[in-house]
């Protein structure tokens, strides 16, 4: 017996250890989302996502489990093909599935029947939809797509300049379709009782009233309305006709409407027009018409998304990022709040069943996609119904990810290291700040691959929450209006002196990478023995400007939009400090990238060892491995 102990032994520390993971495993990377559970609870349709080598091309395809029977059935495919599916939506008698699907060139709307397999293609449109809805008899659907308007005459233009004149952007419109295909029905959006008359320009999904009669949906006014910057307002159409009424009269901007099982009442989500860098996305609750309008879970504190009603009508269920971790909450008109989930993970997605199962997609430090279902009135362990890469991850070693905290200005900073592959803290590790901040978005305890990818390597990789992050409340994410790149940066640097300070950190080899933050840090210190900066600063300013959300959070930095104040812009620039600049950088652009190309001539500029690498268009898969691989490539000289 003692023999074959030994022999046991022997042979599992003598077995081949895992591969590391490299840049090349993006080809065979898959993940889960769009989860959907339908009205009985008992089966779930997502979508898959995976990269196809030959063509280059991002794919995805629709999947189906089933959730009855210990922990559910196992997974299997509704489509296949190297096309894209996305947006699924069950019908209300959970025998057909609507989706958007590329496979013929364009998306288009798709409905799949589950009985017999056969997929029927519902639109033939020149603009591609964005969304989809099932009414609630099953006969029609809703979708939105935008549509350009008719070039207004421009008399002073000679014909030649015509192409080359920018035009306003097309708007999104609402449209409706018979669920068997048809003729498509425009919803001009017409005559309106409110304030502002014309067409609306629509963003998100619209949603159907119970009694089948109206669509919600959140616009904006037209642009030459005075509050059209400041978001969109909640309204209700009527399929008949197009009228519009408007529901909410909130100066903030108002999305995501949500109606209530019986229809009596509407939840959404929206922020108050607050003059700073971050402002909370609170839960509304009103009457079907608008009335008694109220901010529920007000006391929480945090941004809320997913939001779903209970089949009584009674709770509204909601997602919520707190300090590196997503919960589930459940309010009551009451002004009550209930936590639902408390466990370490990160949540992405949430649908909610008649009878109280719930669906996510759930990501933790060793699974980076799993699809889970779990009750929201009781407390039990989440059944895993599907889980992306665990053939790939059971052949690989990670690193292991550890959470930190540390005090920086008066407050306690939150962070995660993930450490090489058979880590030994009696020796010394280069040490790599990875920031993601275009936007900045918080980070927690979730499988980050770029981050095990470069731990891989030898890096021990460090994100943490500075200033300014989202998940730890208003005056947390409003911090830094007056020093924005600034602040943050301290707080990162007190985390590298944390690490330094544990002994396995090797302070001659410090690197940084980002975005904004780190074309900053470079003009400021010169701690980092090397720097990869792998956003535009011009393209971060225009993006977070021109955030779905309609917030204007690059504003907030300075007080002003950059047109507004150049010079308060110029000095807030990284450029404004490239006398400082000395670290050796790395600077990764896009096709047109004029911030990147700014940058890296003031590198040159001051004879600082620096590249250019164009990473070329959006969307392919090479260009991520391309990406790591130059990051490593550089870190690694």
């Amino acid at each position: 017996m003692r023999s074959a102990l030994y022999l046991l032994f022997f042979a599992a520390h003598c077995a081949p250890a895992g591969q590391p993971l490299t840049p090349g495993d993006w080809w065979n990377w898959r993940d889960i989302g769009t989860p959907r559970i339908n009205s009985e609870g008992t089966s779930v349709v997502y979508v898959e996502s995976w990269n196809l080598r030959d063509g280059d091309r991002a794919c995805a395809n629709l999947w189906t489990v089933a959730t009855v029977g210990g922990a559910g059935g196992a997974p299997r495919r509704l489509t296949e093909g190297p096309w894209r599916d996305s947006s699924p939506a069950w019908s209300p008698d959970g025998r057909r599935i609507a989706y958007l699907s590329d496979r013929e060139g364009t998306p288009q709307i798709w409905v799949r029947r589950l009985d017999s397999g056969a997929d029927q293609r519902i639109t033939r449109l020149e603009a591609p939809p964005l969304t989809v809805a099932w009414s609630p008899d099953g006969a029609s659907l809703a979708f939105t797509a935008r549509v350009a308007e008719a070039a207004p005459p421009v008399p002073w233009a000679p014909a030649a300049i015509l192409p080359l004149l920018r035009r306003a952007a097309a708007r999104v419109q609402l449209f409706v379709i018979p669920a068997a295909g048809g003729t498509v029905h425009a919803l001009p959006l017409g005559d309106s009782d409110g304030e502002h008359g014309g067409a609306l320009d629509i963003h998100g999904e619209p949603a159907w009233m119970p009694d089948g009669q109206s669509i919600l949906l959140s616009a904006a006014a037209p642009p030459d309305a005075a509050h059209a910057l400041e978001g969109g307002e909640i309204y209700a159409v009527r399929v008949a006709g197009g009228e519009r009424r408007q529901i909410t009269r909130h100066p903030g901007p108002d999305c995501a409407p949500v109606p209530s099982p019986d229809g009596s009442r509407i939840a959404w989500m929206a922020r108050e027009p607050k003059a700073q860098s971050y402002v909370t996305t609170k839960l509304y609750v009103a009457n079907a018409d608008g009335s008694r309008a109220k901010v529920l879970a007000g006391a929480l504190n945090r941004d809320v998304s997913g939001v779903q009603w209970s089949n009584d009508s009674r709770t509204v269920y909601f997602l919520a990022d707190d300090r590196g971790a997503t919960h589930v909450y459940a309010a009551r008109s009451d002004g009550s709040v209930r936590q639902v989930t408390n466990r370490a993970e990160r949540l992405r997605g949430f649908s909610l069943a008649d009878n109280g199962r719930a669906v996510t997609v759930r990501q933790t430090s060793t699974a980076p996609a799993e699809l889970v279902m779990f009750p929201v009135d009781l407390p039990a362990k989440p059944v895993k119904l599907a889980a992306a890469n665990a053939a790939l991850l059971a052949e690989r070693e990670l690193g292991a990810v550890e959470q930190i905290e540390y005090a920086s200005d008066g407050k306690t900073i939150q962070g995660w290291t993930v450490k090489p592959p058979g880590f030994d803290g009696k020796k010394k590790y280069p040490l790599l700040v990875d920031i993601d901040d275009a936007p900045r978005r918080m980070c927690g305890g979730e499988f980050r691959l770029r981050a095990q990818i470069l731990a891989a390597r030898g890096f021990v990789v460090l994100c943490a929450n500075p200033r300014g992050t989202p998940g730890y409340g208003e005056e947390f994410g409003n911090l830094i209006r007056s020093r924005f790149p600034g602040d943050d940066l301290d707080d990162l640097m007190r985390g590298v002196d944390h690490l330094i300070a544990k002994g396995y950190i090797d302070p001659a080899r410090l690197s940084i990478s980002g975005g904004l933050l780190a074309a900053w840090a470079i003009g400021h210190t010169d701690r980092f023995h090397a720097a990869v900066v792998r956003h535009a600063i011009a393209d971060w300013v225009t993006d977070v400007a021109h955030a779905p959300d309609g917030i204007y959070r690059a504003a907030a930095w300075m007080g002003a939009m950059p047109w507004d104040d150049p010079d308060q812009y110029v000095k807030h620039s990284p450029i404004y400090f490239a006398g400082n600049f000395r670290t050796p950088t790395l600077v990764l652009a896009g096709d047109a990238d004029p911030g990147a190309e700014e940058l890296f001539f003031a590198l040159q500029a001051r004879k600082v060892d620096s590249a250019l690498v164009r990473l070329g268009a959006e969307g392919r898969p090479s260009r991520v491995i391309l990406e790591w691989e130059a990051m490593l490539g550089w870190l690694e000289k």
